[in-house]
């Protein structure tokens, strides 16, 4: 018990970190170009872990049954998933992203069932239909507002990489720790923005105190210290019950997004958090009712 509840903690942190990331993604990308920033935090990050490596004996290199997982968590879950949520936080609003992902715990159980012949109850299936309902509202918007259609639909194309990310990762053997999975991952994920800048054109902006400490928020805690914890956690629970968790993303999100960004709050914020959020509650609600 008290294990499980070390584990859970973890993914709460994490999330509330990835929540508040939106908020520095939008302070940092003033002076960045999202890719080139992309690059910045995960050298920062890289950096750290190396250095924290240098300190640690007990580290070991993966199995190759474990590198075939570790591989595509690292270019889908990392590298991709931070390069178009970048690109998207650039063209929406920091309150739309954070709740945009809070239907990323349903986007876990679409991918389930259409890779990992995974079966949704009845419960489940109301609550994806639910989250889409949410998810709709908040990409129908107004033009007045500073959101983006297509930054939306990149945001939700994104959960199903997370959920990917979710599946691979949960599946990698316990005799790996979760420093070298992290390790590895962010690592991996640096020299895949590399040549990704071939494909951007690199803009560098005046560098103010706030971009620079958005960038290192961003690459200390959010990118290092919440992947560190996330896959603490999910190698203790499973992908479902972690992805579960994120619908605590956009409580951080929006309330900081007012309070930092003094971006506008409006009804339609509120009812698609409403609906995605209770769409994942009804999704659990079956298993949960069984343990």
């Amino acid at each position: 018990m008290n294990r499980t509840w070390k584990h859970y903690l973890a993914l709460t942190t994490a999330v509330c970190l990835w929540g508040s990331s939106f908020i520095a993604d939008k302070i940092a990308l003033q002076t960045f170009s999202p890719l080139f920033l992309c690059l910045i935090r995960f050298a920062i990050s890289s950096a750290a872990l190396i250095l924290m490596r240098l300190k640690r004996e007990s580290f070991r290199y993966p199995g190759a049954e474990d590198m075939k997982k570790i591989l595509p968590a690292a270019i889908l879950g990392t590298s991709m998933y931070y390069a178009l949520e970048n690109i998207a936080v650039n063209m929406t609003s920091a309150a739309d992203a954070s709740v945009i992902s809070a239907s990323y715990p349903v986007i876990t159980i679409l991918t389930g069932m259409v890779f990992y012949h995974f079966r949704p109850s009845g419960n489940q299936f109301a609550g994806i239909l639910m989250a889409c309902i949410g998810v709709l509202i908040l990409t129908v918007n107004p033009s007045s507002e500073s959101s983006s259609l297509i930054g939306n639909l990149i945001l939700i194309g994104n959960g199903f990489l997370w959920a990917l990310y979710n599946y691979t990762t949960g599946r990698i053997s316990r005799d790996c720790d979760t420093f070298s999975v992290t390790y590895l991952q962010i690592l991996i994920g640096t020299a895949c923005f590399v040549p990704m800048l071939f494909f951007e054109h690199i803009h560098i902006g005046p560098i103010t105190f706030s971009a620079v400490l958005a960038v290192l928020y961003l690459a200390l805690c959010c990118m290092l210290g919440a992947l560190l914890l996330y896959n603490y956690g999910l190698r203790g629970t499973n992908p479902a019950a972690a992805a579960a968790m994120m619908n605590l993303m956009p409580i951080a999100g929006v309330i900081l997004s007012a309070l930092i960004l003094k971006e506008t709050i409006t009804i339609r914020h509120l009812l698609g958090t409403a609906v995605i959020i209770a769409g994942v509650f009804l999704s659990e609600f079956r298993k949960k009712a069984h343990m």
